[in-house]
């Protein structure tokens, strides 16, 4: 799973940025264990600084690379969802939590599509908020408009989504295997379906995480899906606490591994390079601004 979703994420930036395999596996373990540590979505927060200042790109560039994740990971769960309303009678909230899913991702999609469309145009220099706001303001607005479609540019290339659907996919996939193969252990007769079956209930009932690792939602989620087939609330009590002892034990042991050998580290300092890079972007983003306001382009003397 973590190998199938840290290649999904270096795709996902592929087109603007160029990183090892080994490389983005870490930072993307680092980024989990971040998650898993933090309740709410300040774990998210977490991850979108540490993919800013390991990857030497700005946070909004980054805040796109998350929000791109959380998009495909809802366009596969809705497929999931949908295939095991054909095997199992689903109760009413999870028929809701499927359609407010179904409902985010249009708009998500809807409006990454605007900005790819609309954001390639050139903004109106006599526009009244160009005219009447501050220049440092209009030159930081410009910035962001570009690093947000720039994290954009993933879609207009039909292999990188293959690839990142395919990823997203075979996450899910080996998740459900973790999950069966604990059944087995358990002596639960019970086949792939429905071990998706309750992969599902529990995405759905920690899809905001209040409490750190999401201790006792998780429980709570186990006990409602293994219900379905049957199974006791003892039995699925003790199935739950090992089965989050083996999704939260390695996220947190490859985490520290990857921190130290591959110095991923939210403190870690741009290399000169990455530092030089932003500059130059930086000073062509306020020689635009200068031009859009009537000034002369400074020279390099």
């Amino acid at each position: 799973m973590p190998l199938a979703r840290s290649y999904r994420l270096k795709y996902i930036l592929d087109l603007q940025y160029k990183v090892t395999n080994r490389r983005m596996f870490a930072i993307y373990n680092v980024g989990q264990m971040l998650n898993q540590m933090f309740p709410a979505l300040t774990g998210q927060v977490g991850r979108v600084v540490l993919f800013s200042r390991t990857l030497g790109c700005n946070k909004t560039f980054a805040f796109t690379m998350v929000m791109l994740e959380i998009l495909f990971d809802g366009i596969t769960l809705i497929m999931l969802i949908f295939g095991a309303s054909f095997l199992v009678v689903l109760p009413p909230w999870m028929v809701r939590g499927e359609l407010t899913i179904l409902l985010t991702c249009v708009l998500l999609f809807g409006f990454f599509y605007w900005v790819l469309h609309r954001g390639g145009h050139e903004p109106n220099p006599d526009s009244w908020a160009r005219r009447k706001l501050p220049t440092r303001l209009i030159r930081e607005w410009d910035n962001v408009r570009q690093s947000f479609r720039a994290g954009l540019n993933m879609l207009k290339s039909g292999r990188h989504l293959l690839v990142v659907a395919l990823m997203s996919i075979f996450s899910w996939l080996g998740h459900a295997l973790v999950v069966l193969f604990l059944m087995w252990a358990f002596g639960f007769k019970l086949e792939l379906w429905a071990a998706l079956v309750v992969l599902i209930v529990n995405t759905l009932a920690i899809m905001i995480p209040v409490t750190p690792g999401n201790i006792g939602t998780f429980q709570f989620a186990c006990i409602v899906g293994l219900g379905f087939f049957g199974i006791s609330k003892d039995q699925a009590l003790g199935f739950s606490i090992l089965l989050h002892f083996v999704e939260i034990g390695p996220v947190f042991l490859l985490g520290l591994i990857s921190s130290f050998s591959e110095h991923v580290r939210v403190r870690e300092y741009r290399s000169p390079e990455v530092i030089a890079e932003h500059d130059r972007l930086a000073h062509q983003v306020w020689e635009h601004g200068r031009v859009l306001n009537g000034e002369p382009p400074q020279s390099d003397e």
